[in-house]
């Protein structure tokens, strides 16, 4: 376990399945969060998804609330990298842990695991143009802004432009929970 000011980064158990599906089958929550067409998942297929979530290259967290152990969303680390040093990291939290300085603790708390622990060198994300909220919270992080993907993916009837951030070792500052 890693331990936020806020929160705590956990492994994954089978009992929060029941919290993860319900945000996989929200449109609105799990259409912010995915590159396709968010389709409806089934409790296995869910189940298999989380069975799996911890490989080589990927790592998955619980985010859970550090007094409540109430269960908050999943952050991971995927596409990790040894020889470059280098993975992609994604967030999601239900809607009711949005805005109440989770999604801020976590991202803090799964940096200092990446650069502290997988002595990671840079860390990158995509997030929607649309999505302001989460490019503020990531440039609060310290994230930097580094290209356009012009119309990458077709969401909601149009095609939307995702932006490319990341964000070096050197940068996180020391910044560690």
């Amino acid at each position: 376990m890693y331990h936020g000011n806020r929160i705590i980064l956990r492994e994954l158990r089978l009992g929060d399945l029941p919290y993860i599906m319900e945000y996989v089958n929200n449109y609105d929550t799990y259409s912010s969060f995915t590159d396709a067409a968010p389709r409806p998942k089934s409790e296995e297929y869910q189940l298999a998804w989380l069975r799996g979530a911890n490989r080589p290259d990927m790592v998955t967290f619980a985010i859970c609330d550090r007094e409540s152990d109430e269960f908050l969303g999943t952050c991971q680390l995927r596409n990790i990298d040894r020889a470059t040093h280098r993975s992609l990291l994604s967030i999601i939290l239900k809607p009711s842990a949005q805005g109440r300085g989770y999604g801020s603790d976590s991202l803090n708390t799964l940096l200092q695991f990446a650069f502290g622990e997988l002595n990671l060198h840079k860390v990158s994300l995509m997030v929607y143009e649309s999505n302001i909220g989460g490019q503020k919270l990531y440039e609060k992080i310290g994230f930097r802004f580094e290209g356009v993907l012009r119309q990458e993916v077709y969401r909601q009837g149009h095609y939307e432009n995702q932006l490319a951030y990341s964000i070096l070792e050197r940068e996180f500052g020391g910044r560690h929970v």
